[in-house]
């Protein structure tokens, strides 16, 4: 395999795996969110 493919292939995983990670990220977010809101409607009795 060519050095250029190899370079290619390795930007596209480099790009893939941002993706992933940002999705891992928004994922936490939203859970973090959903349990603060239980806390606050909690606290609100």
């Amino acid at each position: 395999m060519p050095k250029n493919d190899s370079k290619e292939i390795e930007k596209k995983w480099k790009k893939f795996e941002q993706e992933e990670i940002k999705e891992e990220t928004h994922q936490l977010d939203l859970k973090e969110g959903y349990e603060q809101d239980e806390d606050y409607e909690e606290s609100q009795d």
